[in-house]
């Protein structure tokens, strides 16, 4: 879990930037436009900053993007106690896809429905795909996903198995974890090489039409 003890003066400053812009709805900002709004005397002095962000878990960098930060946090709540939740595009819920996450805006959400994970690293992501509609996920919802606790046996993950995103079951067998598909229709996921756990979902938000 992040800790806002764990930043310096300006690397607060910076996230306070980043999340302004976010809030206006902008573009996240290139390294020249965080140094010169800090009056820094070149970009690299940006680009460190934000590198030290990163390795405490506060941004992504997305290689080959001149505006590739990213924020992987939720704001702290507002006024009216709601939280603001970044979209990182979608995720399948089906057949494993090679994803380029990159944000879609924010969702809003009641911190009554998030439990613990208030004040966690939170992000959303949009499903694609019918595997989970056992677990009442169905394709067009949102799911919210906590990146700070750690996975258990029966949770629906967010998941990186073998270079490729899905939306799963956690389960367990003999020699480790698998990926459990909640749709007759759809394959269990046996990792061949690695399974990284990126999030593990706590709220599944649905428009009706």
């Amino acid at each position: 879990m992040f800790s806002a003890n764990s930043l310096t003066p300006r690397q607060t400053e910076i996230i306070d930037f980043l999340q302004e812009l976010r809030r206006k709805g902008k573009n996240s900002p290139t390294y020249r436009e965080i140094a010169d709004h800090f009056g820094f005397k070149s970009p690299k002095a940006a680009a460190d900053h934000v590198r030290a962000l990163e390795k405490k878990g506060y941004v992504r960098r997305r290689k080959g993007r001149s505006r590739g930060i990213e924020l992987l946090f939720s704001e702290r709540p507002s006024t009216n106690g709601a939280i603001s939740v970044p979209v990182l595009g979608n995720i399948p819920a089906g057949y494993p896809e090679t994803q380029t996450e990159y944000q879609h805006g924010t969702l809003t959400v009641d911190p009554a429905i998030l439990g613990g994970s208030t004040g966690h690293r939170l992000f959303a992501l949009r499903v694609n795909g019918e595997s989970m509609t056992g677990r009442g996920i169905h394709e067009g919802d949102w799911v919210v996903a906590d990146a700070d606790v750690s996975p258990k046996e029966g949770d629906v993950v967010v998941a990186l198995i073998d270079g490729e995103n899905t939306l799963k079951t956690l389960a367990g067998q003999k020699n480790g974890y698998f990926l459990k598909a909640e749709s007759p229709n759809y394959s269990d996921l046996i990792p061949t090489d690695e399974m990284d756990i990126q999030g593990v979902v706590r709220a599944v938000l649905r428009r009706i039409y």
